[in-house]
């Protein structure tokens, strides 16, 4: 084709060439808008399909953490909840040991009712708040003697939602 031939061309389609552009640029806005600014959803994706169908009550949750609260070696506790996750807290007293921090733990998993525990994985994290370590020297490469303080808290405990217990 000569110039002429898509002078004239242009011309006669100018209302459709500029409402095809006009389409484009919507659709590309359209685009970006998605991309940048995507849709309500949650930030847990499908994961928490199902969620609504398991009870576990502000009720439920209390008798949990008053379970462990009400242990003579606990000086206090809390329970978070994100997701699927449940994240149980809990302070130790001075004279408490790791064995006795973890069975405090594994028995209050007994509070918990089965249709929870097969569907939320349940974290726990013990702290001791007035813990003592134990102290070490270390010497490093230049000859000078450092001392450190081991501590044996926190301790934490995972329980997946498939399996019965806690992995330390």
């Amino acid at each position: 084709m000569n110039k002429k031939k898509i002078k004239k061309l242009l011309k006669n389609k100018r209302f459709l060439i500029f409402l095809a552009l006009l389409v484009i640029i919507i659709v590309c806005m359209f685009l970006l808008l998605r991309l940048f600014f995507p849709s309500g959803e949650s930030n847990y994706g499908n994961r928490l399909d199902g969620i609504e169908k398991i009870s576990f009550t502000k009720k439920d949750q209390e008798s949990v953490t008053k379970f462990i609260s009400d242990n003579e070696k606990v000086s206090s506790s809390q329970m978070n909840i994100h997701g699927k996750i449940i994240n149980v807290i809990y302070d130790v007293k001075k004279d408490v040991t790791e064995e006795d921090a973890k069975n405090i733990a594994v028995s209050s998993l007994e509070k918990f009712s089965d249709e929870v525990k097969g569907f939320y994985d349940i974290q726990f994290i013990i702290t001791k708040t007035e813990e003592e370590g134990e102290k070490v020297e270390t010497t490093d490469e230049n000859g000078k003697t450092i001392t450190n303080e081991l501590k044996k808290f926190p301790i934490m405990g995972y329980k997946n939602s498939k399996n019965d217990s806690i992995v330390w």
